[in-house]
């Protein structure tokens, strides 16, 4: 399973109005599980490890016990800790532009 968090913010100096998007691409097949994202995310967030807090949620799917759902809660601004703190590359980052 693959997902995607996307988050807009407008550059409101620049002469056409542009959006960049922040896109944090999650590879659940990548997963193990160890919800490193989870803790990196939340230090970033609060200075403490707290799983609840977190804006990036790692969960084991209940049918399946190696496999893993990976969910991003609305708050997420695709800041990128997870994905520099993730072992297992199941994170990656990208920047696309685009006018509208």
């Amino acid at each position: 399973m693959n997902f995607t968090a996307v988050h807009f913010s407008t550059f409101p100096n620049s002469k056409d109005v542009k959006k960049s998007a922040l896109l944090i691409n999650a590879d659940a097949s990548k997963c193990a599980g160890c919800m490193t994202c989870m803790l990196s995310c939340s230090f970033r967030l609060d200075s403490t490890f707290n799983l609840a807090a977190a804006r990036i949620q790692v969960r084991k799917l209940v049918n399946h016990p190696n496999e893993f759902e990976i969910t991003f809660t609305n708050d997420c601004d695709a800041c990128g800790i997870c994905v520099k703190y993730c072992p297992y590359e199941a994170l990656t980052r990208q920047r696309a532009r685009k006018e509208v």
